[in-house]
């Protein structure tokens, strides 16, 4: 590539200098203080150079600033890919888990598959239900209470024991299931 190819002074120098400290990120005033560094003289492997990129860069933004001045020299990200759920769907994929929950992992995604025709890995389906307001609760049994079970353990070891009785466990009037709800 040449350096022959001069700037196009498509803003004068106070301009430049008032877009740069208005920019909004620090990806745009690199490219402007590189445009500013065009502007000053220097060649465009000298100017990218000061910026931390490759030549090649420098070229192809040189290009973008001939061509459509600040608005071209923007970067132009494509948007990302699309949610595999929209609004409407997570709307009423929600609506159906409010009314079956707690709802395990497996009909999470017998849901997803049957009703809106999506599959997530299974790595990354537990960060999006927590992403969109739902809660993974464990079931009860990890959910003793501590202070309950300290008060019927027998502490006189000496006495014996007639008889064990239940864990603490075991009396729970109401059991919950493991599962995913929607968090309060």
């Amino acid at each position: 590539m040449s350096d022959s190819g001069p700037v196009q002074r498509h803003l004068s120098e106070t301009a430049l200098d008032q877009a740069l400290k208005a920019a909004e990120s620090g990806k745009h005033a690199r490219r402007l203080g590189f445009i500013k560094n065009l502007y000053q003289g220097d060649s465009v492997s000298d100017a990218i150079a000061r910026e931390g990129r490759s030549t090649s860069t420098g070229y192809r933004w040189r290009k973008k600033w001939n061509n459509g001045g600040v608005d071209g020299l923007l970067p132009d990200y494509g948007g990302g890919r699309p949610p595999k759920l929209s609004p409407a769907a997570e709307t009423a994929f929600l609506d159906e888990i409010a009314q079956r929950q707690p709802v395990s992992t497996a009909t999470v995604e017998a849901i997803l598959k049957t009703e809106f025709d999506v599959k997530y890995a299974a790595d990354y389906l537990p960060r999006k239900l927590e992403s969109i307001g739902l809660t993974y609760q464990p079931p009860a049994r990890e959910r003793v209470d501590q202070q309950e079970i300290l008060e019927t353990v027998e502490w006189d070891d000496k006495a014996p024991v007639e008889n064990t009785g239940r864990h603490p466990y075991n009396e729970q009037s109401s059991r919950t299931e493991a599962g995913w709800a929607i968090a309060e």
